[in-house]
Parts: structure tokens; sequence; C-alpha cells
């Protein structure tokens, strides 16, 4: 049964209870991704890695995105969930950088019973911490529609708007060369301010 299409990858549950995520760059996410667990980030554990896709842990739980559109009064809550999930990820050297996950957003966090687990590691890699910020507030703030948008908001204020500002050249040519961003999402990226 898959259970998420995305726009470069689609997870379906095995029989065994796992989940196989077909897509993105398998090697360079399981190494990642073992760098932040042993961190103390929430990550799905990686039980087999493929060459195109990767057999991981089932986290039970929606998206902070799903728990978002029934529960909207806790937007707060959730945006400082994010920033908190930022600060930590970013306090992990990784390529002589800050580890960034450059994808951070409600659809990339399960809400588990443990807490919030962090998915979609494709785009992660050693970088700019500001510019990983950046990026969580430009795909809040131009494809996730008006709700994206008073999230975004909520969400400058909560890590600061100067720090997206200075992050914000290199997450929106990041952003801009994604292959699976539509036309329109460009055209929201080149002209997004905070």
């Amino acid at each position: 049964m898959t259970i998420s299409q995305g726009r470069a990858s689609t997870v379906t549950v095995l029989d065994d209870g796992t989940v196989l995520r077909v897509g993105g760059r398998p090697e360079a996410e399981a190494r990642i991704m073992e760098l932040a667990r042993s961190h103390g980030i929430r990550v799905p554990k990686v039980h087999q890695v493929r060459s195109d896709a990767l057999v991981l842990e089932r986290i039970d739980g929606p998206t902070m995105g799903a728990h978002l559109a029934r529960r909207p009064w806790l937007a707060r809550s959730h945006v400082r969930t994010l920033a908190e999930l930022h600060a930590a990820i970013h306090a992990v050297s990784f390529e002589d950088a800050h580890l960034v996950h450059f994808d951070l957003h409600p659809d990339n966090v399960l809400i588990s019973p443990d807490g919030p687990v962090v998915i979609d590691w494709t785009n992660a890699h050693g970088g700019d911490h500001e510019a990983d910020v950046a990026m969580t507030w430009i795909i809040l703030a131009t494809g996730a529609g008006l709700p994206g948008r008073m999230l975004a908001r909520l969400f400058a204020r909560r890590v600061g708007r100067d720090a997206i500002v200075r992050g914000l050249s290199g997450a929106r040519e990041f952003r801009l060369s994604d292959p699976n961003v539509t036309d329109e999402d460009r055209n929201r990226v080149r002209f997004a301010v905070p």
C-alpha cells in the first residue's frame, strides 16, 4: 500500500511493517540519518539501503502538516518545534559545516507518540544553517497557500527575520535549481520577501 507520493519519492508499506522509500540519495541519506540519530535527533531507523531506495522503520503518527490541518490552533507550538529541530540539526557538524536538512517543513516531520520524527533527508548536507532556516521559510511562504504564509510569518518571528534574510539568497538558489519545483512555485520563490 502506497502511503505517500511526493514530488521526488514514493513511500510504500511493506508486509513486515517497514516502509520502502523509493527515490532520493539512499546511501547518503542513510549515513546522514545515522549521524543525526547519534546526536539525539529522532529519525526512522534504516533497516536496509538499496541502490534506489531505503527500507525504513514505520513511524506511527500524522505529519505535522496533517496535524495542523486538523488542529490549526497548535500552529505556534508546531512552529516552535520546527525551530527547535533546526537548532538540534545545526548543532551537528558535517562536512566541516553545520548539518542542514534543506527540506524541513511540516510534511517532513511526523508527530509520533514519542515526539517529532524528521524524515526525507534527500537534500541534507553540510552547509549554511541560516540558508536552511530560510529554506523552511521559503517552502512555507510559497508552497502551502494561505496556511503556509501564516506559518511562515510565525516561523520568521520565532527564528528571527534577520537570519532568514541572511540565508535567503542561498536558499532561493537551491530551491530554484530543484527540478521537482513547479514553474508556479519558482515564480513565487523569486519574489518572496520575509
